[in-house]
């Protein structure tokens, strides 16, 4: 997606982007896209806030490390980090073959984590306006 990788709101715009895809994968019953797009709108969303606290961008899919950057600025992210370890799981799940034991995740499961990434993108920016919120 174009725009200004300064810019905490071209940010926000690439994050709504991504919760409708989520939106669109649920719909479509596609738990692992889902995911996939969870970890996506909530990496970026803690990227596009931490640019705008000054941090300087740092390429990386790792959601805890950049949960701990946001609470070394003043914003604790530490309830979003159970949903955060699984999403990693999921997104290199996702898009590597892979052969862990970890199970797919199911409706529930992704439900119940997009819930979480709408709390953390609004924690981020209060302007989000999920387009529709889970409930979970």
């Amino acid at each position: 997606m174009k725009g200004d990788p300064l810019n905490p709101s071209d940010w926000l715009r690439a994050v709504s982007v991504d919760y409708e895809r989520v939106l669109r994968a649920m719909d479509d019953a596609d738990n692992g896209a889902a995911a996939l797009w969870l970890e996506q709108a909530a990496e970026k969303a803690m990227k596009g806030w931490l640019i705008g606290q000054g941090w300087v961008l740092v390429k990386t899919h790792d959601l805890e490390r950049l949960a701990n950057e946001c609470c070394v600025r003043g914003c604790d992210l530490s309830s979003f980090l159970p949903a955060g370890r699984r999403l990693k799981t999921l997104y290199f799940a996702d898009r590597y073959v892979d052969d862990s034991p970890d199970a797919e995740p199911d409706e529930a499961e992704i439900e119940s984590i997009c819930g979480e990434v709408a709390k953390l993108i609004i924690a981020l920016f209060p302007q989000f306006q999920p387009p529709c919120l889970p409930s979970s």
